[in-house]
């Protein structure tokens, strides 16, 4: 096919939303402008860079990217604008310091395509740092009950957002991305549309997923405690709703516990020692199985201030900081990761 044409219906609309990351925009365009299956385009949502970003992508020659700048207003609502300016049967996000393997879409669009009773499929990430090195790191598992979408979500984020494709229709159904959240916007989208359909996990690499110092809420972000603080408020959305089903109320414990576990694991990378205390409490007075969940907090307590004196000692920390890969450390830009 000639990756130069224009299609007014694309398979699949890749959404880019951007803000200030020109050092690393062009190669995250572009490792979506190669995948091998091409009948795609590329939405950029620049959220007001003051960087290169515009004439960056107006260098791009070709007519499958399309550009939208908007006034700085969030991960969230960039991801809506570009969704609105969506024409294709599926919906991919790509984070744009991030970079796709070239046979992502080819793979889970031919998981959709073959097994109608999906409405997402995905895969896994792997970290790399700023320089493009692999890291041990990977997000993104198969759920952890079998079958049973909403719940394997409510008990753990299993996703990898930027390695998922989902059809157009389970956003027309769910709802645009929630433009009041800090973070943990993917999330609440995806617990939201697990409310109607299923997912299906495909176990491979399809993306590289950039750790740098401008990470959200990496160590030194002034954002750090505000996105952990926000951490629970798609599970506070989802146990508001009065027609949940009981097989998903029921997981409350479980899913707020392991909420407070995470926070409490990174305060203790951050060398938050107070912080980790007081969330550790929390995850202890919510949880069915305390003497479970104390024997965790110990684990913690005692093997990570002294894993963190090592640069392997963090990357092993790092790995665990998901809870079974709960969410990768949120990237810069906006209220959340772009």
């Amino acid at each position: 096919m000639n990756p130069a044409r224009s299609r007014s219906t694309p398979r699949v609309t890749v959404v880019i939303p951007t803000y200030n990351r020109a050092d690393y925009l062009s190669d995250a365009i572009h490792s979506a402008l190669n995948q091998t299956l091409d009948d795609l385009e590329v939405v950029v949502v620049d959220d007001g860079s003051t960087d290169a970003t515009a004439e960056l992508v107006s260098a791009i020659a070709d007519q499958r990217v399309r550009y939208l700048r908007q006034p700085h207003r969030g991960i969230s609502a960039a991801m809506n604008a570009g969704m609105r300016l969506a024409r294709g049967e599926y919906i991919a996000r790509l984070d744009s310091d991030d970079l796709w393997l070239p046979g992502m879409l080819a793979a889970l669009v031919g998981v959709l395509d073959a097994q109608p009773e999906f409405g997402v499929a995905y895969g896994k990430g792997q970290a790399m740092d700023s320089d493009g090195h692999a890291l041990a790191h990977t997000q993104g598992m198969a759920g952890r009950f079998p079958g049973e979408s909403l719940r394997s979500l409510v008990y753990d984020d299993c996703t990898c957002n930027v390695a998922l494709v989902a059809r157009r229709e389970c956003f027309d159904r769910a709802g645009f991305y929630d433009e009041a959240l800090v973070a943990n916007e993917d999330w609440d989208m995806w617990l939201r549309v697990a409310r109607y359909y299923r997912f299906c996990f495909v176990d491979k690499v399809f993306v590289r997923i950039r750790w740098h110092d401008r990470n959200f809420t990496g160590p030194s972000s002034p954002h750090f405690a505000q996105v952990l603080n926000a951490r629970t408020a798609p599970l506070d959305k989802l146990f508001s709703d009065p027609d949940l089903p009981p097989a998903v109320r029921a997981m409350k414990s479980a899913a707020y516990t392991n909420v407070y576990l995470f926070r409490g694991l990174r305060w203790l990378q951050k060398r938050g020692f107070k912080r980790a205390g007081r969330e550790f409490a929390l995850a202890l007075r919510t949880s069915e199985q305390p003497l479970t969940t104390g024997i965790r907090i110990a684990w913690f307590s005692l093997a990570v201030p002294v894993l963190t004196q090592t640069v392997s000692g963090r990357r092993a920390v790092g790995a665990l900081a998901g809870l079974r890969q709960r969410r990768r450390v949120p990237r810069e830009g906006g209220r959340s990761a772009e």
